[in-house]
């Protein structure tokens, strides 16, 4: 039983120790996958570009895709936009920031199961969150977020068989976790 907690210990004092790695990389690119949770459940992929204009800098400017299902109504989402991170607690190989950013989201529904309407819309988004960085080679990081997002657009609605989108525009709260791997240039 003292072999994990030994482990864990051992783990990390290597990943907060300063003199183990080179510095990161300023360049990244990477893939990432997200969970995201609120009025629709869904799961995506997608790829960033890392930037380190500073030290403790971090900029990701980002494209995902993200896929979900209400009822019977099927939900995808296009996005792109960015994050602006600086990191509180900084070493070579381990880095904790807050992040702040925004984006633009492409929201196209269908409900071919049971009405065979579509609707999209355009969506704005913010987002506030906390990260973590894991520099794992001289050229490879894994990254870790979690964000709460506010989106403004218009709701999706299903009623009487037909799809559409709400005619006023409404605040959508959600959050979403995403887990990324960056290989630097």
């Amino acid at each position: 039983m003292r072999t994990l907690p030994t482990l864990l210990l051992s783990l990390g004092a290597l990943l907060l120790s300063s003199s183990a790695s080179a510095e990161a990389p300023t360049v990244s690119l990477g893939a990432r996958a997200l969970l995201r949770g609120g009025d629709y459940a869904m799961a995506g992929a997608g790829g960033q570009l890392r930037l380190r204009p500073f030290q403790r800098v971090g900029v990701d400017l980002y494209a995902d895709s993200l896929f979900g299902r209400w009822q019977t109504v099927r939900r995808t989402d296009v996005e792109v936009g960015g994050t602006l991170q600086y990191d509180l607690l900084h070493t070579d190989r381990f880095s904790l920031h807050p992040l702040l950013g925004a984006c633009a989201l492409l929201a196209f529904a269908d409900d071919q199961d049971r009405s065979g309407t579509t609707a999209n819309d355009i969506w704005f988004g913010v987002r506030a969150g906390v990260g973590v960085a894991v520099q794992l080679g001289d050229r490879i990081t894994l990254q870790a977020q979690v964000q709460a997002l506010l989106y403004l657009g218009h709701d999706f609605n299903s009623q009487r068989w037909i799809l559409g989108a709400d005619d006023s525009l409404s605040v959508t709260p959600m959050g979403q976790g995403v887990l990324a791997i960056n290989y630097g240039l």
